[in-house]
């Protein structure tokens, strides 16, 4: 088993032999910790793909209820946990998915479904492997794919295919690059990097935007999408009557020591999309931290790519 795995491990015997989460297995799954693989990050998937197996069979019951929630509030983090984007931001208000009521709903599973001691480490092994698969990505992860085409923008190596249009976005201060819009049909998507100085995380960044879009006259939903935590929004711009609004995604990632943000128009960002390029797109694109990064400035620049686009 992987680190993670072997750790999400110990979490689990613990909790199923004492019934409650000690103060050792809380420290050792790192459960708010999101900007590189945890047992707590592994813990969750374990219990996401348990649940999706559940679902595919025709079983929603939760088995024995989730101490401290109500029914409706177990059945809401449940729904949360598969995906179901419009119940992610109550869930989320009410801090309904703790570290506790995982190992609850995990432990009822097993139980329920006789797991073996081997097939739970079977499924903590596939939780782990499942998110190393999933980028975005640190340049220095040697754990990423190294399938498919690239074009090395300096800042950020960004997925490539043919027909695609790129365009880079300078600054209006120096010129210098700052972001990079890909463009596929009528979908697109604007990358920018950023380094995370201080607390500042994909979190606190969603939380500014959505109050900042709401003060300027537009509306901002979150969401749980392919990607993680996200933002549907519509968002104000220059135009005539009728024409002065755009529906647009943002989407987010914590890696280590910067945080990637996505901004997707057109077809693929409306609510009903289901178009999957956006999203392979942002969780195929690799981060390059800069080696003398400014002490102030948190953008992590980018060049034109030596071959041109």
């Amino acid at each position: 088993m992987g680190e993670a795995s072997d750790a999400a491990r110990s979490v689990v015997a613990q909790f199923r032999r004492d019934g409650f989460v000690a103060p050792e297995s809380a420290e050792r799954a790192e459960f708010d910790v999101w900007d590189r693989m945890t047992a707590g990050r592994v813990l969750l998937l374990a219990v996401q793909i348990l649940l999706k197996l559940r679902e595919e069979d025709g079983r929603n019951d939760l088995g024995r209820p989730v101490p401290g929630l109500e029914e409706e509030e177990a059945r809401l983090m449940v729904r949360t946990l598969l995906g179901d984007a419009t119940a992610a931001p109550e869930t989320s208000r009410r801090d309904l998915i703790t570290l506790d009521r995982l190992l609850e709903l995990l432990a009822s599973v097993i139980t329920e479904e006789s797991l073996s001691d081997e097939e739970v480490d079977a499924l903590l092994e596939a939780a782990e492997e499942g998110y190393r698969a999933v980028g975005p990505w640190d340049e220095s992860d040697d754990r990423r794919p190294l399938g498919g085409e690239l074009v090395d923008l300096g800042g950020l190596l960004v997925p490539t295919e043919p027909g695609l249009k790129i365009e880079l976005m300078a600054s209006r201060r120096d010129g210098s690059l700052v972001g990079v819009t890909l463009i596929r049909g009528r979908t697109a998507i604007q990358l920018q990097a950023f380094r995370a100085l201080g607390d500042t995380s994909w979190a606190t960044v969603r939380e500014d935007l959505a109050r900042t879009m709401r003060g300027r006259g537009g509306s901002a939903e979150e969401r749980v999408g392919p990607a993680g935590p996200e933002l549907q929004a519509v968002v104000r711009i220059q135009g005539p009557p009728g024409k002065d609004r755009q529906t647009v995604r943002v989407l987010g990632h914590d890696g280590p020591g910067w945080i990637l943000r996505g901004f997707v128009t057109g077809v693929g960002a409306e609510p009903d999309s289901t178009e999957e390029w956006p999203y392979d797109t942002f969780q195929g694109t690799v981060v390059r931290l800069p080696s003398a990064p400014s002490a102030t400035d948190p953008l992590i620049r980018l060049r034109w790519p030596e071959s041109g686009i």
